[in-house]
């Protein structure tokens, strides 16, 4: 393989100022917590003197100080939320893009079902739709009953925390009138979907996975604008989706509404935070969930239920997140990546009443199949990202780029100085944002999950607003960084996580789990996408020996998913699904 080993070469005296290598990569190292243990040592925490002298000695140990110490060197202004302005010429390029681009072309894409296995997709529900054999009130009938039987399971899958039948069936009925009538409202129209429990539906409380959030804010009046998106599309919402409490873990586990299982193996992690969004797709009870993302909340139940999920450039998909409002986005989790690239250009687009999003180029995405031409596309992999890593993973990694290059791709060896102080100011970002979203309702913390009182616990006591702003120069020096390394490849391929999907232990159902390697080993690849606010998809590239998923991540400059869905689609069509364990074939249950 070719390479490039003087990718970013002005930041090469900081690397070796400050080295953060990628050997060491670890972030907030510290015991096994669950049961009793987890939660005496939450409430430690919040005791004045003990809980700061344990707080302060986590941040030590860690060397979170390398934030500000690097921080300090830097001439660069903070940057508080990752948007990028994009040139005249980018513009430019993706108008003349757009101009060739359509949205029912797109809808109207099929891809070649494999051999074995396919779960159904959007194309599936509409086509029989349109040819009468299958009417919207049936597959939605469908779906309901099959929530129902995967929550009356010996392990329940728990994939949903609401479910309001009478309002699906009532939008299932309207869209059975309409292709009746022959006027389809959309390309989603009568398409069960499914939304994470911390996105505003209309006639639903929003819990965020609480036990009692959902009563605080009350019913929903209005739909969010991605939802109301969606809906306008035609898509029957049946439900909204179970969560890490609060979005603030990546286990999927919740002591509240029950944990959500995974589809290949139901004793292991479905990962988070949108870990009902991830099953309810991979166990086949819809095509297309909604997710949020802060860390990979997306990516990671994505990559560990063997589906695809997608996290756009920030504010591609406008929503004003109020927990993380400078790293959260709101994105598609589908069966495929044509379903994915279709949910993620209905809610794309502009907003006037969410001004950062305003300054976005055109949406469009590639409308064919995969092309196995890849001649002048650069692949950047940094090999020092993989030590650490799962042995099963690297070798399907390697696997999957050197097929690549195969198909015409050029690899390009690439570096990311000072990775471990990005990491730790994602860290120090997203803690901040959740500790002063919940600082109203900080007289009720006993009432988190003790995992999430830690986490909110570090932000509150620990963290000074020093360490914040540190954080933000940080941001824009990553911002830089990974500006100047998207001049010399289009694409960066790393895993979608580093470990497998971590078995869950009895202990931890009804008391939660903090264990910080796992986290540290489900977020490794993550965090530096959210922090810049550069768009990256989760691809299922097969099953380890065990039988549990592994994805490959592809991401790409500001702006750029037509390059990374493009990418993502050559990569699909050479790795075909695999059956879960928990199945749910709606359209061959349809009578």
């Amino acid at each position: 393989m070719g390479g490039d080993d003087n990718t970013l070469a002005s930041f090469e005296a900081l690397q070796n100022k400050f080295p953060g290598d990628t050997m060491n990569l670890q972030e907030l190292r510290a015991p096994r917590l669950t049961g009793t243990g987890l939660k005496l040592f939450a409430k430690l925490l919040r005791a004045p003197i003990v809980g700061r002298a344990i707080l302060g000695k986590i941040k030590r140990d860690n060397a979170m100080i390398q934030v500000r110490e690097l921080a300090a060197t830097l001439q660069v202004m903070p940057l508080y939320y990752p948007i990028s302005t994009p040139s005249s010429d980018l513009v430019a390029h993706h108008t003349v893009l757009a101009q060739s681009f359509n949205l029912a072309t797109l809808a109207g894409v099929t891809v070649p079902p494999p051999t074995a296995f396919q779960r159904w997709t959007v194309h599936d529900y509409v086509s029989r739709y349109t040819a009468g054999v299958v009417t919207p009130l049936q597959a939605v009938i469908a779906v309901l009953q099959a929530i129902a039987a995967s929550d009356a399971r010996e392990a329940p899958l728990r994939a949903f925390i609401q479910v309001h039948e009478e309002a699906a069936l009532e939008d299932a009925r309207a869209a059975t009138a309409r292709y009746a009538a022959g006027t389809p409202l959309g390309p989603l129209d009568g398409v069960p979907i499914a939304i994470k429990d911390e996105i505003e539906v209309k006639g639903y409380e929003t819990t965020f996975g609480t036990s009692f959030l959902g009563s605080v804010n009350g019913v929903a009046a209005d739909d969010c604008l991605p939802v109301a998106r969606l809906r306008a599309a035609g898509a029957v919402i049946v439900g909204k989706t179970n969560m890490h409490e609060f979005g603030a873990g990546c286990f999927g586990i919740n002591i509240h509404h029950g944990t959500v299982r995974n589809p290949y193996n139901d004793q292991h992690m479905t990962g988070g935070s949108s870990s009902g969004s991830a099953a309810a797709v991979a166990a086949g009870l819809v095509p297309l969930a909604i997710g949020c993302d802060g860390g990979g909340s997306v990516r990671i139940p994505s990559a560990l239920c063997g589906v695809v999920g997608l996290k756009a450039t920030f504010m591609r998909i406008p929503y004003d997140f109020h927990g993380c409002p400078s790293l959260s986005n709101v994105g598609p989790i589908a069966a495929t990546v044509q379903d994915a690239a279709l949910a993620y250009t209905i809610m794309s687009g502009p907003d006037a009443s969410h001004p950062m999003s305003c300054v976005q180029p055109p949406v469009h995405v590639p409308s064919a199949p995969a092309a196995t031409d890849l001649s002048g596309l650069r692949i950047g992999i940094f090999p020092d990202y993989l030590l650490g890593t799962d042995a099963e993973i690297v070798a399907a990694f390697w696997a999957q780029t050197t097929y690549l290059q195969t198909l015409g791709a050029t690899i390009v060896h690439v570096k990311i100085p000072n990775l471990q102080a990005m990491h730790y100011s994602h860290n120090m970002t997203i803690l901040t944002e959740m500790a002063q979203c919940t600082d109203v309702h900080y007289r009720r913390i006993h009432d988190f999950s003790a995992d999430v009182q830690i986490n909110l616990e570090l932000a509150r006591s620990a963290l000074s607003s020093m360490d914040f702003l540190a954080a933000q120069r940080i941001r824009a020096y990553a911002t830089g960084v990974l500006e100047e390394m998207f001049n010399t490849i289009d694409v960066l391929v790393t895993p979608t996580t580093s470990i497998l999907a971590p078995a869950l232990e009895k202990d931890v159902f009804a008391s939660g789990l903090s264990q910080l390697e796992l986290t540290t080993g489900l977020m490794k690849y993550m965090v530096l996408g959210n922090l810049v606010g550069i768009p990256g998809i989760a691809v299922p590239i097969g099953l380890s020996k065990a039988g549990l998923p592994m994805s490959l991540q592809l991401q790409a400059a500001h702006w750029q998913e037509d390059v990374i869905i493009r990418v993502a689609r050559v990569v699909e069509a050479h790795n075909p699904p695999t059956k879960p364990i928990v199945h749910y074939s709606i359209l061959d249950t349809v009578v």
